[in-house]
């Protein structure tokens, strides 16, 4: 089932940004999650049919907000040493995960480059970590702005992936 996510956007996403907001969440933090939250729908591949899709997104939305909390508790107690670290992983990737990844990433570069210059921009900005709220002041857009394009090059590049993988 596939989720028309700019509509549900609209409709929704000013109550879940309030609903997150009673949880506890900052005003920027609430609008990372709820943003995340229809980025999660965007790529969602449900097992079982949505009977209630508001139920499923505040649920989502709820979910996420656990999860941060979990890592926000969990991470002082996390041992960062890269000497433990590189003693129990090995990093390199095989020669056949190298090459698909090379494939890959030479795909979502084409696709890429087909994304007008200014939603890329944003689409780059957010990978760098940066909330939407940082990118709409740096770039002089709204935060919703912002998050419109980055949904819309998602858009664009599992279209593009979904075509190679046909």
């Amino acid at each position: 089932m596939a989720f028309d996510v700019q509509d549900l956007f609209r409709r929704h996403s000013q109550e879940l940004k309030r609903f997150l907001r009673r949880r506890g969440a900052s005003a920027d933090t609430a609008a990372d999650l709820m943003q995340e939250t229809f980025l999660k729908l965007l790529t969602a591949k449900p097992t079982a049919p949505v009977d209630n899709v508001q139920a499923y997104i505040f649920r989502t939305a709820n979910n996420l907000s656990i999860d941060l909390a979990r890592r926000q508790r969990l991470m002082p107690l996390v041992d960062n040493s890269d000497d433990v670290l590189n003693r129990l992983v090995d990093e390199a990737p095989s020669p056949e995960r190298a090459v698909l990844s090379r494939q890959e990433l030479a795909l979502v570069q084409a696709a890429l480059d087909q994304v007008p210059e200014r939603p890329r921009e944003v689409f780059l900005a957010r990978l760098e970590g940066k909330t939407f709220a940082e990118i709409g002041q740096t770039m002089g857009v709204t935060a919703q702005t912002a998050f419109s394009h980055t949904l819309k090059v998602m858009m664009h590049l599992k279209t593009a992936l979904d075509r190679v993988q046909e």
